[in-house]
């Protein structure tokens, strides 16, 4: 009996917790959906640019759903850059090259995979027909060298017949390698021995930033609402600015601690490559630490628990990643696309890949920086705004 009252008791709770309730049913539900939309059909995301191919290959490369771009000579490197394609294959002196960016393992993989199974299957039928040939030659070839002997005299056809015998070399040589790789992969950034985590490893440094700074400063902030500091704060002369300003830089010292942990460990122990400057990546993450803490401190005025304050991770923290050039926002939904750009991981997380990966210098990444920086400049002026809800200073 007390077991039930004790269940009654706990669900009437849940029942009047709005946000619980929409953590339980309705979160759920729009992460799944999001995803739904975020992954299309795998078959849809591979495009291939040829150059100078044989329309054999194209065939192949169709038939195995690639999307197929036939150009003529161009600047593959700036083609890649601007999205146009997965990979170029090229084919020059029936060597076969693909080319790709090698800054997403998502698109990349795909398109290696694909050019590899149609080249070789290329291959392939070439040597079948080269074999059908030669069966065909040696077949005409039979039944010329039978009609001459025929006319031949009996003992001078015997001798020929033993000596063709043993002379006959029945070796077929093959000029297709079956044990050689179909094609060569060149990567314009890094080499083959990028794996996917180094890859993928500057994003995540990011999100880890983020998601780390956000969670402190939401629940730093709900405590000081809760034991009634901040209510003391504001019964004082001091300005809304101030105490916004003062909570920001007080827990950005530890933020920057934090960012320069996460970087130093990533470079010198996960032993992270880096193409550019350590520098940059300090700048990109701190910037983005103080988009999460201005984040934080706005969203902890609207809940009154920290089980409240962690539902916003669903809703805000886990749909970032998505955006932050994990996944091409090109094969995105449209609408996504246009979600895309208002989120401070798509510009952080981009930037790390240019910097690690690509060796971007600081006037290369200075439009994303400014994009962070007006990140801040809005959420510090919500803050203020959002300290009149307490009390009118």
């Amino acid at each position: 009996m007390r077991m039930l009252q004790l269940i009654k008791r706990i669900c009437k709770q849940v029942l009047r917790d709005k946000r619980t309730l929409a953590l339980l049913f309705l979160a759920p539900i729009f992460v799944i959906t999001l995803l739904n939309y975020i992954f299309p059909d795998p078959d849809d995301e591979i495009t291939i640019a040829t150059v100078n191919v044989n329309d054999e290959v194209i065939d192949i490369l169709e038939d195995n759903d690639i999307i197929v771009k036939q150009e003529n000579e161009m600047d593959i490197q700036s083609y890649l850059e601007e999205g146009n394609a997965s990979g170029v294959l090229e084919e020059k002196d029936e060597d076969w090259t693909l080319t790709i960016l090698n800054d997403n393992p998502m698109d990349e993989g795909p398109a290696i995979q694909g050019s590899s199974q149609a080249v070789m299957e290329t291959n392939l039928n070439d040597l079948s027909d080269n074999i059908d040939e030669m069966i065909s030659n040696m077949e005409d070839m039979s039944a010329g060298v039978e009609e001459m002997m025929e006319q031949l005299p009996p003992e001078v056809a015997e001798n020929l017949d033993i000596n063709m015998g043993t002379n006959i070399d029945t070796d077929i040589d093959s000029e297709i390698d079956m044990d050689e790789e179909p094609i060569t992969v060149e990567y314009i950034y890094g080499d083959e021995s990028n794996t996917f985590f180094e890859i993928l490893n500057p994003i995540l440094v990011s999100f880890f930033v983020f998601f780390f700074v956000f969670l402190i400063a939401g629940m730093s902030m709900l405590k000081e609402r809760s034991s009634g500091t901040l209510e003391k704060l504001l019964s004082t002369p001091i300005r809304k600015s101030e105490i916004v300003f003062g909570y920001l830089f007080g827990y950005g010292i530890f933020a920057i601690l934090q960012t320069a942990i996460i970087i130093l460990y990533s470079v010198y122990i996960l032993d992270m490559e880096i193409a550019g400057s350590i520098t940059n990546m300090f700048i990109i993450n701190i910037l983005l630490s103080f988009v999460a803490l201005g984040l934080g401190l706005q969203l902890s005025t609207f809940v009154s628990s920290e089980f409240q304050m962690i539902q916003f991770i669903p809703l805000v923290i886990i749909p970032q990643i998505f955006f932050s050039g994990m996944l091409n926002v090109d094969t995105m939904e449209s609408w996504l696309q246009w979600i895309a750009p208002m989120m401070p991981l798509y510009y952080a997380g981009n930037a790390m890949i240019d910097v690690v990966l690509k060796g971007f210098t600081f006037g290369e990444i200075l439009a994303p920086l400014s994009i962070l920086f007006l990140f801040i400049v809005v959420f510090v002026t919500l803050n203020i705004l959002g300290m009149r809800r307490y009390r009118k200073v």
